[in-house]
């Protein structure tokens, strides 16, 4: 058995590099790390980012796909960690930024926290949970 010691980073397909450092930057406040190119012999954009001390990678596409998530990968997605402020904040918020909102988009899991869902700007179902007060 191989036993992993935690995650080296996420990384999450993307059409447009730019549009999306942009929603991870602003709508969700991941610090810029860098942006490269061609280090993986493709010549496609990799945009690095920090959330916490953790990293988020977001690789361009080589063919730019449009889907609804949900109905493409089901339940798959990555979930953030916010404190019930921020928590607070996107289920006020999102949808006058224009975040296109999950059809299920605040789940109340009692003693387990809470989850928002909702997609960024490449499609990809994401959530925001807090831990229980």
């Amino acid at each position: 058995m191989i036993k992993t010691k935690g995650l080296f980073h996420i990384g999450l397909p993307v059409n447009d590099p730019e549009r999306a450092k942009k929603f991870y930057t602003e709508v969700l406040g991941m610090e810029f790390v860098s942006l490269q190119r061609d280090d993986m012999g493709d010549g496609l954009a990799r945009v690095e980012l920090r959330s916490g001390d953790d990293i988020v990678v977001l690789f361009e596409r080589p063919t730019p796909v449009e889907n609804d998530s949900f109905k493409e990968a089901g339940a798959t997605h990555q979930a953030f960690i916010v404190d019930s402020d921020d928590f607070e904040l996107a289920s006020k918020k999102m949808g006058e930024w224009g975040v296109r909102i999950h059809h299920v988009p605040t789940v109340d899991r009692g003693a387990a926290g809470r989850g928002f869902y909702f997609f960024d700007t490449e499609g990809n179902l994401l959530q925001l949970y807090t831990p229980p007060k």
